[in-house]
């Protein structure tokens, strides 16, 4: 078995080279204004135009619109969306299905799941490519460094029908621990391979990559 390697949080063309020589499935890039890791689509397009075959360009957004979603989709040549719902969960759920709809028309995507404040229902399942578990943070939706709940995680895995990607507070140090503990079809780091907000240490990122090969 095989495991998606996604590396989030790249913000410059320096780091969008560099890491994808080291080999990801998957590169994050953050459209939400409010992180410090922000980025424009006309940039993203420019920096991975000349991505090697098979990366997948992820784009992370918080409580966007499906107009919003669609524009940065074309802008920035994106293959995914990654969907946080952060100002308030209920009204995300209730409308998940409308956005899922009209997002399925130009993108695949992933809905970012909180397990210690609700888990999906039916109908958000029925829309989405994949599910990425992450620590509920109020002051911030990912990138926190937070550790989520692997137990937690790990059931719902078992239970969950679709692909789940495990993110939150994830290092090479604990990755291959994370791995064993909840068997992710794929897992996320930003903070975890970061010289700074924003900035990747390279010889993190090498070796994170490195061991989930290792431990897949």
């Amino acid at each position: 078995m095989s495991l998606f390697v996604k590396i989030c949080g790249l913000c410059s063309e320096s780091d969008v080279r560099a890491v994808a020589g080291l080999g990801p499935d998957a590169m994050g890039f953050v459209f939400w204004p409010g992180s410090k890791r922000a980025v424009v689509p006309a940039d993203v397009a420019a920096w991975t135009r000349d991505l090697p075959p098979g990366i997948l360009k992820v784009g992370v957004f918080v409580d966007a619109s499906p107009e919003e979603l669609e524009q940065t989709v074309r802008e920035a040549g994106l293959d995914v969306v990654q969907l946080h719902f952060f100002q308030c969960l209920e009204k995300a759920r209730e409308n998940f299905p409308m956005i899922g709809k009209k997002i399925q028309n130009f993108s695949k995507h992933w809905k970012v799941v909180y397990l210690d404040q609700s888990e999906p229902g039916t109908e958000e399942t029925a829309f989405v490519d994949a599910f990425l578990v992450d620590h509920y943070s109020a002051v911030s939706p990912g990138g926190t460094g937070q550790v989520a709940d692997w137990a937690a995680a790990r059931d719902f895995v078992r239970r969950c029908a679709k692909p789940v990607v495990l993110a939150g507070g994830l290092t090479p140090d604990n990755v291959a621990e994370a791995i064993r503990a909840v068997r992710p079809w794929g897992v996320d780091v930003s903070s975890g391979v970061e010289l700074s907000p924003g900035r990747k240490d390279l010889k993190k990122v090498e070796r994170f990559i490195k061991i989930c090969r290792e431990n897949a």
